[in-house]
C-alpha cells in the first residue's frame, strides 16, 4: 500500500490508544503487551509499528500470527515491509510469503535485493516459487504487473453441488471466491458465475446452463490503468485477465485496480508540478529529491549549486564582454550599432527561455520522448527558424527606418535582421539539447539549463551581429 496510507491512519487514530501497550512495552513486560497488541486492529499496528512503537518493531511483529502480519502489512509501505522482513528468521519470512495474496507477495519480493529475493525463493516449495517468477515476468504498468493467481476456477461439465463443494474446499486459499471462472480444457475462459449464482441454482443444474458467457475480461498485456477504469466503471470485484490465447491467466481486483488508478493520478499531480514522469520511478525519484533538497534541504546546497551554473554566466560575460572589446572601433565609428545590441540578446534570450519550458512541461507530460529527442529538436529548429524569419523581417525593417535611413546607414536593418534570423533557431536549438544533456548526464537542468543557453547564445549571437554589421558597412 502507498505511504499515503499511513498518513491517513495518523490523522484518524489518537496515540492515547496505543499508550498502554507503549508503557508495558517500556517497562519489559513482554506477555501483557502481547495481549494488549492482539487487541488492536491491523491500521493501529501498522501506525505503532511505523511512529512511537519503531524501537519494538520485532518484538511487536513476531508477537503476531501470520494472518495478522500479513492485514497489518497491507497498511505499510514496501520500504517498511521489507525493513519488517529483514529481522525475521527464514522460516518465518517463507512462511509469511507463501500466505500473502500472490500479486502482493510479487511486489514485495521485487522490491528486494538480489540476493534476500534469490535466498528467500530457494526455500519457497516449488509450485510458489514458479507462479511468483511467472507473474514476475510482466512489463511494469501493464494488467500482468498487478494481477493475481490466486483464483478460483470450475469446468462447464460439474453441477452447481459439486462447484459449491469444490469451493468450500478451496475458498480459504483464495483471496477472493465472490466469482469462480468457467475455462474448457484447454483452459480457454468460457464463462463466469457467482457465488449468488451457484446458491440459487438446482443442484443438478450443470455449470454451463448458468454460467454466464458474456464475460467481461482484460488481456495481460493492457495498460493497467486502462483495464483499472474499466473495472471500476462496470462496478465489479474483478476482472478475469486472459492472454492472447485467450486462455485465463489470473485477475485483478478492485483493491488492486483503486491503487493503480491513484498512481495513476499521483502521477498527474507529479506532471501538473512539472516533476519528470516520462520512464521510470527512479527518474521520478531523482527529480523530487532535486527539487527536496533545492527548496527545503540545506541552505548552502541551492546556494553552492546555482553558483556552480552562475559561474558559467560569469565566465560568458566576460567572453560577450571580450567580443564587444574586439569590435570596440567599430562600436566608436557606427555608434547606432550599440542600440540593437539588447534587441539581439533580449530576443535570444526569450526564445530560449521559451524552449527550456515547452521542454520542461512536455517532458512531465509525457510529449517529449527522450528516445525520439533529435526529432522533437528538429522541429524545435524549425519553429525558431519561422520566428526567427518573422522577427528578423519586422526587426530589420524597423532598424533600417529608424536608425538606418536617418544616418546614411541602411545595412544596419539587413545585420539585425539576419542576427535574428540565425539566434533564434539557434536559442531554440540549445532550448531543447541543453537540458536533455543535463538530463543524460544525471545532472539537474532546473538551475542548470538557463546559464549555458544565455552564455552560448549571446556570444555567437553578437560575434554574428558585429561580423555582419563589419561586413555590410565595410569596418
Amino acid at each position: 500500500m502507498p505511504d499515503l496510507k499511513i498518513k491517513e491512519i495518523n490523522m484518524t487514530i489518537d496515540n492515547h490508544d496505543l499508550q498502554p501497550v507503549l508503557k508495558e512495552l517500556k517497562s519489559g513486560k513482554l506477555d501483557t503487551a502481547k495481549t494488549l497488541l492482539r487487541e488492536l486492529n491491523p491500521s493501529t499496528l501498522a501506525e505503532l509499528l511505523s511512529g512511537p512503537g519503531k524501537p519494538y518493531q520485532e518484538t511487536i511483529f513476531t508477537s503476531l500470527d501470520s494472518e495478522d502480519k500479513i492485514d497489518v502489512m497491507k497498511y505499510l509501505s514496501f520500504d517498511q515491509q521489507i525493513e519488517l522482513l529483514e529481522m525475521m528468521e527464514q522460516d518465518h519470512v517463507k512462511s509469511l510469503i507463501e500466505k500473502m495474496p500472490h500479486d502482493t507477495r510479487v511486489d514485495l519480493l521485487n522490491r528486494l535485493p538480489d540476493r534476500k529475493r534469490k535466498e528467500i525463493l530457494r526455500y519457497l516449495a516449488k509450485v510458489e516459487r514458479e507462479d511468483i517468477l511467472r507473474l514476475s515476468q510482466f512489463e511494469e504498468g501493464t494488467v500482468g504487473s498487478i494481477m493475481t493467481s490466486d483464483y478460483a476456477i470450475l469446468h462447464p461439465d460439474l453441477t452447481a453441488h459439486q462447484a459449491i463443494q469444490k469451493l468450500r474446499v478451496e475458498a480459504p486459499d483464495h483471496e477472493m471466491i465472490y466469482y469462480a471462472y468457467v475455462v474448457d480444457q484447454e483452459r480457454k475462459l468460457v464463462g463466469t458465475i457467482s457465488m449468488r449464482g451457484l446458491i440459487i441454482a438446482e443442484p443438478d443444474t450443470k455449470i454451463r446452463d448458468i454460467q454466464t458467457s458474456d464475460v467481461e475480461k482484460v488481456n495481460v498485456h493492457e495498460p493497467e490503468e486502462k483495464a483499472s477504469r474499466k473495472l471500476k466503471n462496470l462496478d465489479l470485484l474483478a476482472l478475469p485477465v486472459v492472454n492472447d490465447e485467450e486462455k485465463l491467466v489470473g485477475m485483478i481486483t478492485f483493491d488492486d485496480a483503486m491503487q493503480a488508478i491513484e498512481e495513476d493520478v499521483s502521477d498527474t499531480m507529479y506532471q501538473k508540478a512539472g516533476v519528470m514522469t516520462g520512464t521510470t520511478s527512479r527518474e521520478k525519484a531523482r527529480d523530487i529529491l532535486f527539487s527536496k533538497k533545492l527548496t527545503q534541504g540545506n541552505i548552502f546546497y541551492p546556494v553552492r549549486l546555482r553558483i556552480t551554473f552562475l559561474f558559467i554566466t560569469l565566465i560568458g560575460g566576460f567572453l560577450v564582454g571580450g567580443v564587444i572589446d574586439r569590435f570596440e572601433e567599430l562600436l566608436s565609428a557606427i555608434v547606432i550599432a550599440a542600440v540593437f545590441i539588447p534587441v539581439i540578446m533580449d530576443m535570444g534570450g526569450n526564445v530560449g527561455t521559451q524552449s527550456t519550458t515547452i521542454f520542461a512541461r512536455g517532458l512531465a507530460l509525457g510529449h517529449i520522448k527522450l528516445d525520439r529527442i533529435y526529432k522533437h529538436i528538429g522541429r524545435e529548429m524549425g519553429i525558431g527558424a519561422l520566428i526567427g524569419l518573422i522577427l528578423g523581417v519586422l526587426a530589420g525593417t524597423g532598424a533600417y527606418f529608424w536608425q538606418g535611413v536617418p544616418n546614411d546607414l541602411p545595412e544596419i536593418g539587413l545585420a539585425v535582421g539576419l542576427s535574428l534570423m540565425i539566434v533564434l533557431p539557434l536559442a531554440s536549438f540549445l532550448g531543447f539539447f541543453i537540458p536533455y544533456l543535463l538530463l543524460k548526464l544525471g545532472w539537474d537542468h532546473a538551475p542548470g539549463a538557463d546559464p549555458f543557453i544565455t552564455t552560448i547564445k549571446d556570444f555567437v549571437g553578437l560575434s554574428l551581429y558585429f561580423t555582419l554589421v563589419s561586413l555590410f558597412i565595410g569596418i
